[in-house]
């Protein structure tokens, strides 16, 4: 039998932000960083359009993305909540007349053994984590490298992205073993 312990495991916050032009990336990159603090990681800022277009008829042609892993860890628990805050925030950068989004926040979490994003859609291979909201493990981490899951989206999956999120785990294993 497994000991359960009272604290739950520490991650380091993830968001993948979708913008459409400089002025809603670094106010998303604001908010991001007043909950977060500190990134410990910025990844490129790519075009969503050179993975899917699946956002196109939202956002328009001209949507780029970006990466961020925040330095301090949180406790895994409740951390699910930040899907919550996301969906918020979205409301909030928007045009007040319409409820059109202009940034899209994909929160998650980097941990040594695994990549988690957090959803509002169920899915067969989606875990329900509380108040409606539903994690799946993105990307695995076994043998020294990622695996990529049946659902893992390409950007999460493409080269560049992937040496990130890698470099990023290396740096939480450093912190988290004092280095």
């Amino acid at each position: 039998m497994g000991e359960i312990r009272k604290s739950a495991p520490l991650v380091h916050p993830f968001a993948a932000v979708m913008f459409p032009n400089e002025e809603l990336h670094h106010q998303s990159l604001d908010l991001l960083q007043k909950k977060f603090g500190e990134p410990l990681g910025l990844g490129r800022i790519f075009k969503v359009m050179d993975f899917t277009n699946y956002y196109v008829k939202e956002f328009g042609e001209n949507l780029k993305k970006q990466f961020i892993v925040f330095r301090e860890p949180r406790s895994v628990e409740k951390l699910y909540q930040s899907k919550i805050w996301s969906n918020e925030v979205e409301l909030t950068i928007q045009e007040p007349k319409d409820k059109q989004r202009f940034v899209n926040i994909d929160p998650g979490y980097l941990a040594p053994s695994k990549f988690v994003l957090f959803s509002s859609k169920d899915f067969s291979h989606r875990i329900h984590v509380g108040e409606g909201i539903f994690a799946e493990i993105t990307l695995l981490f076994m043998h020294g490298k990622f695996h990529k899951m049946g659902w893992t989206y390409n950007d999460y999956w493409d080269e560049e992205n992937r040496k990130f999120l890698t470099d990023m785990r290396q740096k939480i294993v450093s912190i988290s073993r004092g280095n």
